[in-house]
Formats: structure tokens, sequence, C-alpha cells
């Protein structure tokens, strides 16, 4: 059985959808993103939730990874790719709150 992980930006996220951190993917202009993101704790495997966005323009963002809290910008917030945490072995389908 083949398990499909569909990746999406964590720009994109509903707020308070909690997801994992897969890879971050810095633009040509700003190489240096790469290693900030990674030193403040964007590192694969780790969970990662948007808890809040800016007023008028959804900018900043307030992300918690972890259990540190910081404010991205929506092009710094889009540059790591995040999937959907793995359910449980034991789960039932809506032991996470899905609906039907």
């Amino acid at each position: 059985m083949t398990v499909t992980t569909t990746l999406c930006n964590l720009s994109d996220l509903p707020l308070n959808a909690t997801h994992m951190v897969r890879l971050v993917t810095v633009p040509l202009y700003a190489p240096e993103w790469q290693q900030w993101l990674t030193e403040i704790g964007f590192i694969p495997g780790e969970q990662v939730t948007i808890m809040a966005r800016g007023m008028l323009s959804g900018d900043p963002l307030v992300v918690r990874v972890g259990v540190s809290t910081f404010a991205l910008r929506n092009c710094e917030a889009a540059c790591v790719q995040v999937s959907a945490l793995p359910r449980p072995a034991n789960a039932s389908p809506n032991a996470a709150g899905d609906t039907l």
C-alpha cells in the first residue's frame, strides 16, 4: 500500500490547523532565509500551526512551531512546505473531529 503525502505552503493553512513541516525551500533572492527558518525551528517533522493573521492583508502570520511562537511574513511562510499530521493507526475516522 502506498501512502501519498500532499504538500502545501504554510501560508495557505487555515487558522489553528496543526500540520507537520516537510521541507523549506527559499527564493533565489533570499538564500539566507534557509538557515534562519531552520534555526528558529522549521525543520522536517516539527509540528506547526497558524495562530493568527494580520487584520487587513493577513500579513504577518503568528505561527507556532514546536513550543515557540513567531511572526512571519506571508512570503517567508510560503517557503515552508507542510503536510497534514499522520493519523494514529488505531484512530477511528472521526477521532480528529472530521465531519462526514
